[in-house]
């Protein structure tokens, strides 16, 4: 497990290994937790996270995941966010848990895709958001129970 703590201008969660010559695998094994750190950017950009991302007890400006699979899911709680970005992600066997955390600036969730529930409870979103319209389900998948949205 990989853990940030304290000052940190930028955090790229990006995690390239070279199997062959010319194959990358884009999978990061391993979970990450960032606590009590102060952050100016975070971004992951086209990484399969096949353990949990947990971000707690944190200050960051700028949070976007760009084309990232959190297999293993996501956990943002406690946690003061700036503009926040999930953007063509997709999740899949655990859930994406957003709790008690305050948002500055803009939320993006445009073409995220998910297959398993993302809770967002007790959050304060200071510029508003659009996830609901931004959020798709694979067809067949659309199942209301997966979202869970308690404000």
């Amino acid at each position: 497990m990989e853990v940030i703590k304290g000052y940190v201008e930028q955090l790229i969660l990006d995690f390239f290994e070279e199997k062959e010559e010319g194959i990358l695998d884009l999978s990061y094994k391993e979970a990450v937790l960032i606590k009590k750190a102060i952050c100016n950017t975070v971004k992951g950009v086209r990484v399969v996270y096949k353990k949990r991302i947990e971000i707690k007890d944190s200050v960051i400006s700028e949070l976007t995941f760009f084309e990232a699979d959190f297999e293993g899911g996501l956990t943002i709680s406690n946690s003061v966010i700036g503009s926040f970005r999930l953007m063509d992600c997709c999740h899949y066997q655990e859930p994406i848990i957003i709790r008690n955390c305050i948002f500055t600036g803009d939320i993006d969730f445009k073409g995220a895709t998910f297959n398993y529930d993302i809770v967002i409870e007790n959050c304060i979103f200071l510029k508003g958001h659009n996830f609901i319209q931004d959020i798709e389900y694979p067809k067949g998948v659309s199942r209301p129970e997966f979202f869970k949205v308690k404000l």
